[in-house]
């Protein structure tokens, strides 16, 4: 059986500068991962607001302190702000 993936890109404007042929990260989900059910309806731009990341250079120098990979870390950061949404409702 096939695993259906579903795919969200988030833009950094400045990728194409950092020599990626386009200015987009993809984030692979899988079909009712609960973390894509809360990010689904998201822009790149709240992505980034959430993850406190603007720069695709500042985004490669945060995922390698991590030894992440570009999406694993978005991921990550991603999941850490719904957990903590969800632990302080009232924030």
């Amino acid at each position: 059986m096939k695993l259906q993936r579903i795919y969200i890109s988030v833009y950094f404007e400045d990728a194409k500068s950092a020599g990626k042929k386009r200015g987009d990260v993809t984030l692979a989900f899988s079909v009712g991962d609960e973390l894509l059910e809360s990010i689904k309806e998201l822009s790149s731009s709240d992505i980034k607001n959430i993850i406190g990341i603007y720069s695709y250079d500042d985004l490669i120098i945060a995922a390698a302190q991590e030894d992440r990979s570009l999406g694993n870390y978005i991921k990550h950061r991603l999941k850490v702000h719904m957990e903590n949404g969800k632990k302080n409702p009232a924030s």
